[in-house]
């Protein structure tokens, strides 16, 4: 599926939406002109914009096959994702939205509504059994998804051996020079704004026969046609910045899933704390005398 046909699509259904009444025309005007600008706003802001009440709004959501404003927007947002820019996402610091109604707040709790159907999907059974099996692992990304890459690396090296990590500028990314490149696992954390140099380094990893796996945000996403298995796990962008709580969820979940798979995983673990135990890497409190 094809970014311009779906953007196609919904500007045909806000066409049809627009023949049921003078009101919905109306509306459909006013996004025909700033299609992209109501993708920051709530329903009120829209409805004072175009002079017709929130009701109006609503049913004209309705009409285009939507439950209500929120699913609109939210359908809305995920056309125009890859445009959005900073700057442009300081509309959600204004101070205005109640606290109850916060846009941050309400993707998460609908993205981590559909984690029960990721957790036990295909993808996430065939992307556990790889990470188990692979001699080697390599956590690649670039710009802000790659920031979570670290904690990741972290936790995976607790419970296996061969975990790597491949971000730009680092050795691995600069020379992909693998020992066993059948036997190794790229996964690639493909979210928004897609990182063209991400995609060119997965596709030069791909042509040295290395498997290459995707943690994504959409089906649309570039990461579908060049890894696989993929995970889409979504992603909220309704700040300045977009937020990870589904993706951070589901690696931990990943990690939890491939330990069980692992062999002595209980002994490497009890061995690691020994050893932390003994180097006094954590701080403990003070016993007091008596």
């Amino acid at each position: 599926m094809k970014y311009g046909d779906t953007m196609e699509r919904f500007v045909e259904r806000i066409r049809q939406a627009a023949e049921e009444s003078v009101t919905h025309r109306q509306v459909a005007e006013y996004l025909s002109d700033h299609l992209r600008e109501v993708s920051f706003m709530t329903s009120a802001e829209l409805a004072k914009n175009v002079g017709v009440s929130q009701a109006s709004v609503t049913r004209f959501c309705n009409s285009m096959g939507f439950s209500g404003f929120g699913e609109f927007v939210r359908a809305l947002q995920d056309i125009v994702r890859e445009e959005w820019r900073a700057p442009e996402r300081t509309v959600y610091l204004r101070p205005s939205i109640p606290q109850d109604a916060d846009p941050l707040l309400a993707q998460e709790i609908t993205n981590l509504e559909h984690l029960p159907e990721i957790l036990d999907s295909k993808p996430m059974q065939r992307l556990v059994n790889l990470m188990a099996s692979m001699d080697q692992i390599v956590l690649a990304g670039a710009r802000i998804s790659s920031t979570l890459i670290p904690y990741a690396a972290y936790c995976l090296t607790k419970v296996r051996d061969g975990v790597q990590i491949a971000t730009p500028g680092s050795p691995l990314w600069d020379n992909l020079a693998l020992s066993h490149p059948d036997r190794t696992l790229i996964l690639s954390w493909v979210f928004p704004r897609y990182s063209r140099a991400l995609l060119d380094w997965m596709d030069a990893a791909a042509k040295e026969s290395v498997h290459v796996a995707a943690l994504t945000d959409r089906w649309m996403s570039p990461a579908m046609a060049m890894a696989d298995p993929v995970l889409v796990i979504p992603v909220s962008n309704a700040s300045l910045f977009d937020s990870y709580v589904a993706p951070m969820f589901v690696v931990n979940y990943l990690i939890r899933q491939v330990a069980q798979r692992l062999p002595q995983v209980r002994e490497r673990l009890e061995q690691l704390e020994e050893r932390d135990q003994r180097l006094g890497v954590y701080w403990t409190r003070p016993s007091r005398e008596r």
